[in-house]
């Protein structure tokens, strides 16, 4: 039988293994992708599978705990926790949407499946006998260059009212870029994969508007809602290690004649500010989730006016933490621009996880939207 691992437990194993995700970091950077010794870690620890069913051999984390998840990984290494939301997002919906034949091709001898995931739907897919033929070009395959299988959103071809797909084809079977050349989540590796007229069976193809057939009601929430505590926690994990590698840098760094920064009080108030407002994004986050896990574990799903405001507190604490981080930067001087600073990485990352289109702010004007309402 099996028996899924608690929250505590998994985070318990991303601090046992704290050195090598560290070291893979700074690797992860230079390479534009997870170097293989983190590969291999990401599939000891089963990162794919804390999100999916348990019947699919998965822990089926709700969005509070996701959210604790991703905080801690992303805290040891940005690398391993953006991947790894991508790749837990795809192995859970493959395992909640699949049928028996499809799930002995994705979980059948591999207990945590790597699987790269683009939500566009850029490429397109012809019907034939069996399954359909796909085609396309999708950007931003996250973690794609390790991954088994890709999970690709596309259209039917030539249809006067086509419809949406969700094609699960083999990574061998794509071609992928070498075009991620970019300022912040540099090691995510999120190239542009390729597929060019590839016959993918029925088992691999999902229709996004039919009902999971198993893991409950979390897998009928809207993409972003369904996404919102995994990648909100990427955010806050890299900003807390902001605040935490800061301290120490602050008590070792003095500039010029002035002593050490950590003396200064203007820092000091800063600093403290600073924090604050990282916890309360933290303890804002954790409400939301867990109001919403509430739900969800009662039987239900989430209304839109539930599910906008899960989004719409996912924005607000991306932006108040990065915001943070950008004030608290400039006390570091030049120190923290060097690469080797791990100072400049968060830097980077926080505002890299401000321009992924699930925490645009675009999510106020629709909780606005809805709150007007009330009052009209």
């Amino acid at each position: 039988m099996h028996h899924p691992r608690t929250v505590g437990a998994l985070i318990d194993e991303i601090r046992e293994h704290h050195v090598e995700f560290d070291i893979t970091a700074a690797e992860a950077e230079r390479q534009g992708t997870a170097p293989d010794a983190l590969d291999a870690l990401m599939r000891h620890l089963r990162v794919p599978m804390i999100k999916a069913p348990l019947e699919v051999g998965g822990d089926h984390l709700h969005m509070a705990d996701q959210f604790r998840y991703f905080s801690a990984l992303s805290y040891a290494n940005p690398t391993a926790a953006w991947a790894g939301f991508n790749h837990a997002g795809a192995a859970a919906m493959a395992g909640a949407r699949l049928g028996r034949d499809g799930l002995d091709i994705v979980f059948g001898d591999n207990p945590a499946p790597i699987m790269a995931a683009v939500s566009a739907p850029t490429g397109t897919f012809l019907p034939v006998d069996g399954g359909v033929r796909l085609t396309g070009t999708w950007k931003y395959a996250s973690g794609v260059k390790h991954s088994d299988f890709a999970l690709l959103t596309a259209v039917e071809a030539g249809a006067e009212q086509p419809r949406v797909r969700i094609v699960i084809v083999r990574t061998r079977e794509a071609r992928v870029d070498n075009d991620w050349d970019v300022m912040a989540l540099k090691g995510t590796g999120s190239f542009t994969i390729h597929v060019d007229d590839v016959f993918v069976p029925d088992a691999m193809v999902l229709d996004p508007m039919e009902a999971p057939r198993r893991g409950g009601p979390m897998f009928k929430t809207g993409y972003q809602a369904y996404v919102a505590g995994e990648n909100l926690g990427f955010t806050m994990g890299v900003c807390q290690r902001f605040m935490d590698e800061l301290a120490t840098y602050a008590n070792a760094k003095a500039r010029g004649f002035d002593g050490r920064l950590a003396d200064r009080g203007a820092f000091q108030y800063e600093f403290g500010k600073g924090q604050l407002a990282i916890d309360a994004a933290r303890a804002f986050a954790v409400k939301a989730f867990e109001e919403a896990d509430a739900t969800l574990l009662a039987g239900h799903t989430l209304s839109m006016q539930q599910q906008q405001y899960v989004v719409s507190a996912m924005a607000w604490c991306t932006e108040s933490a990065a915001n943070t981080v950008s004030h608290l930067f400039h006390f570091a001087g030049a120190g923290a621009l060097f690469n080797s600073s791990i100072l400049q990485r968060c830097f980077r990352d926080a505002h890299g996880s401000v321009q992924h289109h699930v925490a645009s702010n675009i999510a106020y004007d629709r909780y606005g939207q809805y709150l007007l309402s009330l009052g009209g």
